[in-house]
């Protein structure tokens, strides 16, 4: 069997109800664990695992549910429902390669590709403005010198630096660590997309932060002109942090909604 075919971790756990109707709040989430078919109830049931050697205990009713026969009260049955959509299909037939009963693994494993897909234009409007975000903040800097002749030192210093670094190897460093995932999040909709980007976004900000400990001479900023109110660093790299990371945040609203 492959067991990359039907695995689902705690955030892709499939729902399901007892009942096909009212499927507002589901009674528990079904996954595979190893080999093991574990159906988690969050009432007062306990949680019921089957191996795969115990398969007999699962029948499979339609596309949409399946019984169960609980193994420590033989004979006694329950059956449960799934979403009455293309999630609930995909997970009886992940149901049904696990317990071998035909040669649907192809099926499965494509079937199960698709529910890694995600829809939702926010998470690729957040992707295209971290991809974005330091030429925004490079062209902001113009707007900020254009429409406010005299300055203060820190803006100064902020608009001077930010377009020299939007020009720098640090600019490529952001690419590299988030083009892949931002463009498997734009163009194909993988749910490890968002994975992936948001965990790129946070190691962004945690090597910037980092980096602001370093002694100066170490950084990547020229020395101001001015004495600042902020150490150079924090100075500029602050709106960088806060607009790459806040935004990401979306990224798990989207993966808490599949």
């Amino acid at each position: 069997m492959n067991r990359e075919a039907f695995t689902q971790d705690r955030q892709t756990k499939t729902p399901f109800y007892l009942s096909e109707q009212n499927q507002d709040n589901p009674v528990g989430y079904m996954y595979l664990d190893d080999d093991t078919l574990v159906l988690e109830f969050q009432g007062k049931y306990p949680t019921v695992r089957i191996t795969q050697a115990q398969a007999n205990l699962v029948e499979i009713i339609n596309e949409t549910s399946i019984r169960i026969e609980l193994a420590d009260h033989p004979g006694k049955r329950m059956r449960i429902y799934f979403p009455a959509d293309g999630k609930g299909r995909f997970a009886v037939y992940g149901v049904r390669e696990w317990t071998g009963i035909d040669g649907t693994e192809l099926r499965a494993i494509r079937k199960q590709a698709f529910l890694t897909r995600f829809e939702s234009f926010g998470a690729k409007l957040v992707a295209f403005w971290q991809l974005a975000l330091p030429y925004v903040i490079f062209g902001s800097t113009f707007l900020l010198h254009a429409f406010t002749p005299e300055t203060a030192p820190e803006e100064d210093y902020f608009v001077a630096e930010w377009q020299r670094l939007a020009l720098s190897p640090i600019v490529a460093v952001h690419y590299a660590v988030l083009l892949i995932p931002a463009i498997v999040i734009l163009f194909y909709n993988r749910l490890w997309g968002l994975h992936k980007m948001f965990q790129a976004s946070l190691g962004l900000v945690l090597a910037v932060v980092i980096c602001g400990f370093f002694p100066e001479s170490w950084q990547f900023l020229r020395p101001a002109e001015s004495p600042l109110i902020l150490p150079g660093h924090w100075l500029i790299f602050a709106p960088y942090m806060l607009l790459l990371m806040v935004p990401s945040f979306y990224y798990v609203v989207v993966m808490r909604r599949l």
